[in-house]
């Protein structure tokens, strides 16, 4: 990636022709997006560093061309709303083609797939690789084919982009004996499960593909979808899209979805519309789920088009039809198909969880059985079908000399470095140790006593010389020097991917076996690049020459963004000539007089510097999860405008530091040597050393303290005195520790210093928590805000100390870093430092006294954290205690002071336990007393500074809870007054019901609620200012300043108050004439002086100010505004003259410290509005229940005897009047007529076919043959309502119980009252023991669930209450007299009693239900019990639409004839007695027949029975004495 920003083509109209309106609305989202100049020269990883260097914070898009840089700009942060479309500024942009779908207020521009889709559009491959690779991390689906911006051009399919993607997973299978498995995911073979939807449907494809993915634990919005921001506009450039996501099994059962890890493809827009992408799916895709919305022609056609061609096809059915004609269709299609039942989910029927539930079952059915495939072979089902791949025939040819530079490495690594890359092997480490040795021990030996190293070392470099240039490396450089930078762009890509995807292919992720493998990445072949070029300097080689030209290349691609390695970490040694030759190359390319400043990053074994890198500043250092890397690599960036005004230079130096304390195999004994002087040298060569610490065990950790702890202690051996910075990817105690050593080494510095450390000692050390999504390769784990807010406090805190180093110290140049460098490599390589690096000593003890510090200081916070809880309590005894003694002053400042005092107290006491365990710690034995004695003040003054920093943060705390108090207290007086109102409002609204018989309905009450509720005083604060007003407020007030002073056009910016720390006098204040070296410094103090004054009188007066709470007024801001103006009219009173931007740098100080005291003051104001607020408002809804509630149980007690006897006692009275009256009238109906009738069941058959008979009604007849239970019923309903209608008197048996219930009514109500003994009771809880003791009498059911209610809980007088029971009760009996006596002549039946009747009637004649196989007969036995069935009169066959066999005459033939001599009817029916000789039994159905026989025929569409003669002759008569005959009735 080139320094120089890349000029983007003229804005000018796009040359492709418009044909049509989509083509129109895709020009215009690209010319919204500000992308349509990209589509000419597309963006790559150049501009990406502008755009993510340029973030300090995550500034809200104003408008849609802001939107693909807020895209990039959040993927590298890994932040959640990275696809978020919405922006401050969206209808206007609509003006040409707004779409329906978008509301007046939406904020969403686009579809998020459209900003995803011309984000790809619009950048290279190289940048594309790095979206990508993020895009996977945050866990969102990634576009595999984009389809064409226009109708001219093709598609394409992105298989460049996946090259470096990893992922790890567990195998399910248990003969794999690794834990897990981690491989490159473009070549990785997994099943591709993939969707498309075809025509329109209710359900959402996408929604139901993340629900698919999700687990109860964890849900997964990977695609995007309709309820999605911006989901629900119209897709413009996305339809066609095709987006991939990877879901890999976990180690976590719980968290595994599928039983293997799977590819899921997702086709944007309706499939009919995008053959090539659906035939690309079928035959890459192990199964094809069709989301169909219809099952027309077309559809049909097309889905056996692609059953041709796809493995497995599930189909999911959301269509809308659900008549006969289309499940037929759907049955004939599944048929056609050959597809099996379950291939076909019913997707209208269920919701979309339901859906998705069936949908993941069957996908795991046939995961186990289907066919695997990658990405690279799916590329190459797309070339086979003319779909264009990303990979052209440049990148092809990278790919060759890739191939040709990496041949032979299958054979093993070890022997692939051993033969191709041999200067980086053990001779190369034994030479730089010897030559370290040897500098270290010169003028320590005698000259005997060198012979023998020196010796070694030539025989080495001799060695070393003999060197000839391998196959492999040749071709590598020829490579790299090409002219054409895109195909040195692919090479070295493709030697990344190369050995990642072979080492990936062999590596085991188990730490044990992991530290065994050697390694090999494209930083060994830069290396070895290097040490060719370091053979010229070890002696005379004209060979080496040509090789000069390396530097000059290795410059390029710094330039172009390729890590230079400042330190080989493997061999522990800076390469000196090489990297000094490629930096003075990178010096003749910059412009001239290009200033920088260092930031370097140590990272210990495990800690993800790289990454974090990324995050900040978009930069790629060499980063594999599984792979050892060791050593320090840097790069330079081109920062913006922005960052440049603030830094006070043009480029920032990275340095990444990568693997220190690694427990790798292959470093010798001298490991924690070389790791000492890896950080030793890389910490002096910056300004600002970010020391990262990773999550690991406490061995490893106090190990990296030691290093971190030993390169502070060295770096005040160094010209720069970097500032330190500490960070964590995790919960670690090492980075509050670090922190501890870093400000009890900064104690060094003069006490004012000391004093202004004070008050950002946690901003300045504090750790921050990066935790980032690659944690783990599962591609699964999703992304979180918190990571993207700590990764930008970071960077915002990085670039403030950098700005206050830009105020202390001048930035450097590269000559002079390249100077720099070559000196502190001479005293790394030499050990002149104060520190050994081998020496522990030092560090050892102050990590012990830091971690007790770090230890005390944490129970200190604790303990005063727990104090603040209590503090309420406190405030309020404090409070009475003042009131008693008469006190009427300032009661919150004299409790504030009180509690300071006790704070403080508090606070001494265990700042003097934690100098007490210092004490014991500098006193042991094995400590250097002279050693400790150079720490001890810097830690007693570390506690002071923590006892002050802990007092200032408890005195908000305190001032918090006096002012929660006081605003408690002025709450309750509020609330106190607000009950007086009501108080008296109810006593009116009472007073006005008692004398009027007009109800006061709950309208009315809220409506009188309401107008206390408003009469009562707000107390009420002015309502504050926003903050934006006071801002702007303030800057007009000190703009409208400047111009009464002359001081016009000045560009005013407000600074944050919290960050500024005090204000400095500088040279440029000065006027010309008044920067006489011999005079300055003594102007600058006499100006520091009155500048301090002036700040202090203003701080008083804000002081003031804030005790009398009162907010921003403008007369206000004049009057400080004055105050400096009255001072700078005395300044002018002294020898020298003072430029107009000291006046105005002076006010804008000030100005931006009161900005701050008003905010404070405006957010104090604010709370305590909105707190009453709140509390009114919270209390509004509680206070009117409160009101209405008393209202209706004063107003109630008076009535509450009423609706008692309304609601309970009157049902309660009519129950038991009437539950004995259905007994009653039964029997009196058996007692009469019907006794005989309903005797059993043979008596009622009988009676029934007696007056069928007499009644000679055909149609009751044919109503009685085709079912005789239904008959049965209506003629016991005609019965019980011909009974009913009748004169059934039982006024006596009614007057009877009414008497008695009336009694027992009035006998309760006297005993509840009596037991109560006179105590005032609840009246639901008299109520209650009434009931109980009514209930108690027998025979009684109280109806007393109306009890609940809130009507009867009330507390009323006992007596009054008593009194309207009474009458209520007696008024109750007289309505129960009245209303009996309306209608004398009959009773008045209850509703249901009919019913009730005939259930009791039907159950003593419904016998066993049981009817004769043949003609239907009802079994005439009765009872349940019979195990065989008869019936006493058989039919004639006919009777019930039997015809004779081959006929269509009805039957005369009895079942006795079917039963005669021997049959299989015998047999078959052996729970039936049908005697085979009728015995005349059966002359009643034939006289029945006779008589009906034409209308049978009729009724039965047949023809009328063949009757014999003698039929014919019985008569009614015959009839009716043949069925007493059969039935056994004399009469």
């Amino acid at each position: 990636m080139s320094l120089h920003r890349q000029k983007l083509p003229e804005r000018r109209t796009h040359p492709t022709e418009i044909v049509s309106e989509t083509d129109r609305d895709k020009h215009i989202l690209l010319q919204m997006l500000d992308l349509h100049r990209q589509r000419v020269v597309p963006t790559d990883l150049t501009s990406m560093l502008y755009t993510t260097s340029s973030c300090l914070q995550d500034t809200f898009p104003q408008n849609p061309a802001e939107l693909p840089n807020a895209f990039l700009r959040r993927l590298w942060l890994h932040h959640p709303q990275t696809r978020s479309p919405s922006c401050e500024v969206v209808g206007e942009y609509y003006a040409v083609a707004r779409p329906p779908e978008m509301s007046e207020d939406s904020q969403c521009a686009i579809n998020p797939l459209d900003l995803v889709a011309a984000v790809y559009m619009t950048t290279n491959s190289f940048l594309q690789q790095e979206i990508t690779y993020r895009m996977v991390q945050c866990n969102f689906a990634v576009p595999l084919y984009l389809p064409p911006v226009y109708p001219e051009k093709t598609g394409t399919f992105l298989l460049c982009p996946f090259r470096g993607v990893l992922g790890r997973w567990n195998p399910d299978s248990s003969e794999d004996s690794r834990d897990c498995i981690m491989k490159n995911m473009a070549s990785s073979r997994m099943p591709l499960l993939s969707a498309v939807r075809l025509s329109q449907c209710s359900v959402s494809k996408s929604r139901v593909l993340n629900s698919v993915l999700g687990t109860p634990q964890k849900s997964i919005e990977s695609f995007v979808h309709r309820d999605m921001d911006g989901g629900q506009l119209p897709r413009i450039l996305s339809d066609g899209l095709v987006e991939v996501y990877w879901n890999l099994t976990q180690a976590d059962q719980n968290d595994s979805v599928f039983s293997q890890p799977v590819l899921i493809g997702n086709l944007r827009g309706d499939a009919a519309d995008y053959e090539k992408q659906v035939s690309l799916l079928c035959y890459a895709s192990a199964v094809l789920v069709v989301f169909c919305g219809n099952f027309g022609d077309k559809e049909r056609t097309l889905l056996s088009s692609w059953r041709d061609n796809a493995g497995y096809l599930i189909l999911i059915d959301c269509s809308l039809a659900r008549d006969e004609d289309s499940e037929r269709t759907k049955q004939r299609l599944m048929k056609d198909l050959e597809l099996p039942e379950e291939s076909l989910i019913n997707g209208h029927d269920c919701n979309e969880d339901t859906l998705a539930e069936k949908l993941r079952d069957a996908l795991n059915l046939l995961i186990p059985k289907v066919h695997t495939t990658n990405l690279v072979a799916a590329a190459g089902m797309a070339s086979d079908l003319n779909l264009k791949i990303d990979e052209d025939e440049i990148c092809r040819m990278a790919f060759t000399e890739a191939e040709e530079v990496l041949h032979g490495i299958e054979n093993g690594v070890s022997k692939f470095l051993e033969e191709q890359l041999p200067l980086q092997g053990p001779t190369w480490k034994r030479l730089c140790h010897l030559e370290k040795e040897e500098g270290r021990s010169q003028g320590q030996l005698m000259p005997q006593q060198g012979q023998e190293p020196t010796e070694a070392k030539e025989e080495l470099v001799e060695k070393f010389m003999n060197y000839n240039l391998t196959t492999a490396m040749k071709t590598f450089i020829e490579a790299v020097c090409t002219y054409d930078v895109t195909k040195r762009a692919y090479f070295l890509s493709w030697i990344r991917v190369k050995l990642q995807v072979m080492q990936l292919d062999k590596l085991s992720v188990t730490e044990q076996e992991q530290q065994q493998n050697p390694c090999i990445g494209l930083e060994h072949f830069l290396r070895e690049m290097g040490l060719i070029y370091e053979r010229y300097f070890r002696g005379p080689n004209y060979e080496l020459y040509e090789m000069f030209r390396l530097p000059y290349l290795a410059a390029e691609l710094l330039l172009y963004g390729v890590p230079l390695e400042l330190f080989d970490g493997d061999a522990a040694v800076f390469p000196l000539n090489w990297v000094y030759s490629v930096l003075y190359e990178v010096y003749r390319q910059l412009p001239q007089y290009s200033r920088m400043r260092v930031l370097t990053t140590l990272g210990f074994h495990n800690s993800r510097n790289a990454e974090i890198l990324s995050a900040l500043f978009g930069v790629n250092f060499p980063k594999w999860g599984q792979r050892h890397i060791k050593g320090a690599y840097m790069l330079l960036l081109s920062l913006p405008d922005n960052i440049r005004m603030e830094l006070d230079c043009e480029f920032l130096l990275l340095i990444c530091t990568e693997g220190l304390n690694s427990p790798h195999a292959g470093q010798e004994e001298g490991n924690f040597v070389h790791d000492n002087e890896l950080a030793t040298f890389v910490s002096g060569l910056s300004d600002v050393t970010l020391v990262n610490f990773p999550h690991d065990n406490q061995a490893i950790s106090r190990k990296n303290l030691q290093i971190a702890v030993n390169a502070l202690l060295r770096s005040k051996d160094t010209e720069r005195k970097p500032n330190f910075h500490v960070v964590s990817e995790g919960s670690t105690n090492n980075a509050k520790i670090m922190s501890c050593v870093i400000d009890v080494l900064a104690q060094e510095n003069s006490s004012a210093n000391a004093e202004t450390e004070l008050h950002h000692t946690e901003g300045r050390h504090a750790n921050h928590d990066l935790t980032g999504p690659w944690s783990d390769h599962s591609l699964s784990s999703g992304n979180s805000q918190i990571y993207s807010d700590a990764a930008l406090e970071l960077k915002q805190r990085l670039l403030a100390i950098f700005h206050e180093k830009a105020t202390t110290c001048q930035p450097t140049c590269l000559g002079a870093f390249m100077e720099n460098m070559c000196k502190l490599w001479e005293s790394v390589k030499n050990q002149n430092f104060s520190v050994g690096f081998g020496d522990t000593h030092v560090a050892d003890a102050l990590v012990s006294l830091c971690t007790k510090l770090s230890e005390g200081e944490e129970q200190l916070v604790d303990l005063m954290d727990h104090w603040a809880q209590g503090l309420e309590n406190q405030i309020s005894g404090l409070k009475e205690s003042t009131s008693f003694n008469g006190d009427h002053g300032d009661t919150s400042e004299t409790i504030l002071g009180k509690l300071g005092e006790r704070a403080a107290m508090q606070i001494s006491t265990e700042c003097e336990k934690i100098k007490s365990s210092l004490w014991d710690q500098l006193r042991q034995e094995d400590n250097d007393i002279a050693l400790m004695d150079t720490y001890q003040t810097h830690l007693l003054k570390k506690v002071e500074l923590i006892q002050q920093q802990v007092t200032l943060d408890i005195n908000p705390k305190i001032e918090s809870a006096i002012v929660r108090h006081d605003l408690s207290v002025k709450m309750q007086a509020l609330l106190t007054a607000l009950e007086a109102a009501l108080e008296v409002k109810l006593r009116s609204l009472l007073e006005r019901s008692k004398s009027s018989d007009t109800l006061i309905d709950e309208k009315q009450l809220k409506e009188e609620f309401a107008e206390v509720w408003d009469d009562i005083p707000s107390n009420y604060v002015a309502i504050p200012l926003d903050s934006h007003e006071v801002h702007t407020r303030v800057v007009e007030k000190l703009k409208e300043n400047l111009n009464s002073r002359g001081l016009k056009k000045q560009k005013i910016k407000l600074k944050d108050g919290n960050s500024l720390r005090g204000f400095t006098v500088k040279n440029g204040h000065f006027a010309l004439q008044s920067k006489m070296k011999r005079t300055l410094k003594y102007n600058k103090e006499v100006v520091q002086r009155f500048t301090n004054n002036l700040i202090q009188d203003y701080e008083r007066r804000v002081s003031e100010k804030q005790k009398h709470k009162e907010g921003y007024s403008d007369s206000y801001m004049g009057e400080i505004l004055a105050i400096v103006d009255k001072g700078l009219e005395v300044l002018k009173c002294e020898p020298f003259k003072m430029k107009p931007k000291y006046e105005m740098d002076v006010k804008t100080y000030i100005c931006s410290k009161a900005l701050e005291s008003f905010q404070q003051m405006h957010n104090v104001l604010r709370r305590e509005r909105e707190t009453k607020e709140a509390f009114l408002n919270e209390m509004k809804e509680q206070h009117l229940q409160d009101f209405l509630h008393s209202f209706h149980k004063r107003d109630e007690c008076q009535k509450a005897a009423q609706a008692f006897t309304a609601l309970c006692l009157k049902p309660t009275a009519l129950d038991f009047i009437y539950s004995s009256l259905e007994r009653q009238i039964l029997n009196d109906m058996l007692a009469k007529d019907h006794e005989h009738i309903y005797s059993s069941p043979k008596k009622f058959h009988y009676h029934l076919l007696k007056e069928l008979l007499l009644e000679d009604s055909f149609e009751k007849v044919t109503e009685y043959l085709q079912s005789s239970e239904s008959f049965y019923h209506k003629r016991i309903e005609h019965n019980v309502v011909e009974h009913l209608s009748g004169s059934v008197m039982m006024e006596d048996r009614r007057e009877q119980r009414m008497k008695e219930i009336c009694q027992r009514l009035k006998r309760s109500l006297v005993l509840s009252f009596e037991e109560s003994n006179g105590v005032q009771s609840n009246a639901r809880l008299l109520l209650e023991r009434m009931c109980v003791i009514l209930q108690n009498t027998g025979d009684v059911t109280v109806h007393s669930d109306s009890l609940g209610a809130p009507l009867f809980d009330i507390t009323p007088q006992r007596e009054l209450f008593l009194t309207h029971l009474k009458e209520s009760v007696a008024e109750l009996s007289l309505s129960l007299a009245q209303d009996f006596s309306v209608n004398t002549d009959a009773i008045e039946v209850p509703e249901g009693l009919s019913c009730k009747l005939q259930k009791l009637l039907y159950d003593r004649v419904k016998g066993c239900d049981q009817q004769c196989p043949f003609c239907k007969a009802p079994c005439d036995l009765g009872g349940t019990q019979h195990a065989v069935h008869e019936a006493l009169v058989h039919r004639p066959k006919g009777l019930v639409c039997y015809t004779i066999a081959d006929s269509t005459t009805l039957s005369h033939i009895h079942c006795s004839a079917e039963m005669a001599g021997e049959n299989l009817f015998q047999y078959i029916y052996p729970d039936w007695n049908i005697p085979a000789n009728s015995n005349d039994t059966d002359i009643y159905w034939k006289f029945m027949l006779t008589r009906y026989n034409t209308r049978f025929a009729q009724e039965y569409n047949c023809e009328p029975a063949s009757l014999p003669e003698d039929w014919k002759k019985i008569t009614k008569d015959d009839a009716l004495k043949n069925l007493k005959k059969a039935f056994y009735i004399s009469e």
